[in-house]
């Protein structure tokens, strides 16, 4: 909980699971949309198939692909695409 509240996506996740178990589904989507809104990918997921159950409501998992994307947009930069590429092109050794 207290990863959670320092803003960990992956303890956010997983205080949405631990909710989601426990039927509190309004709290798990309430945990799950702030995960994602951190880029939490297992969280868009995990709204997605609740959306499709009838557990989340559409503007929630609009809510939540809106902010995942914005996430994603915030994570982007120049450099960590150019070394994105270089490592591609086999510029750049990951198996040190």
């Amino acid at each position: 909980t207290k990863a959670a509240m320092q803003g960990r996506d992956q303890s956010r996740y997983n205080l949405g699971c631990l909710e989601g178990q426990q039927r509190n589904y309004n709290r798990a989507v309430r945990h799950l949309l702030i995960s994602a809104k951190m880029g939490n990918n297992d969280s868009l997921e995990t709204i997605k198939k609740m959306f499709m159950n009838g557990l989340a409501t559409d503007e929630q998992y609009a809510q939540a692909l809106k902010g995942y994307q914005e996430a994603l947009e915030e994570m982007k930069s120049h450099a960590r695409d150019e070394a994105k590429r270089l490592r591609d092109e086999g510029g750049f050794r990951t198996d040190c």
